[in-house]
């Protein structure tokens, strides 16, 4: 059983952004494509990189993900499209909680976290932000994995 906290929040300064729709091979080139852009903007990496699914379809080539990835930067920059520039984001009144190990049992993690927004009668209001605080090095087991969950919910009780 994992610990759901509640009235959390996350925030990130100079954010670099995208979202698209992707399949898995996209996804991993478009976040390649991001690094060649920040070293192109003489910029870094500035915190772990945070991912959003807004939805999925089925295809022939596989699923298709409706993604957004964040990425914090040191610096301000001024991108093109299909790239977003957010001075700020600031996720509030979110509930948390941690996954440690595996990414393919992460589902368990946000099964419980839905059973808590469910169990105390609130309201999702954003979708599901993953957080890599761990990230794998060549070497690293995908049971070293480290991923803040957190969802938005509105505070407001009714």
């Amino acid at each position: 059983m994992i610990k759901v906290n509640k009235d959390c929040e996350y925030r990130m300064e100079n954010v670099l952004s995208i979202r698209k729709k992707m399949t898995q091979p996209e996804i991993q080139q478009t976040l390649v494509d991001m690094g060649n852009v920040i070293k192109s903007l003489g910029a870094n990496k500035n915190g772990p990189l945070v991912t959003s699914t807004f939805g999925m379809e089925q295809t022939a080539a596989g699923p298709l993900l409706d993604m957004e990835i964040l990425i914090p930067l040191d610096k301000e920059v001024t991108v093109q499209e299909p790239y977003i520039f957010k001075p700020l984001f600031h996720l509030k009144y979110a509930i948390y909680a941690r996954h440690e190990g595996n990414p393919q049992l992460l589902q368990n993690t946000l099964n419980q976290m839905m059973a808590y927004i469910k169990e105390n009668k609130l309201t999702q209001i954003t979708s599901v932000y993953s957080v890599n605080i761990k990230e794998l090095q060549p070497g690293d087991s995908m049971d070293d994995m480290v991923t803040d969950l957190y969802i938005g919910v509105n505070p407001s009780i009714l």
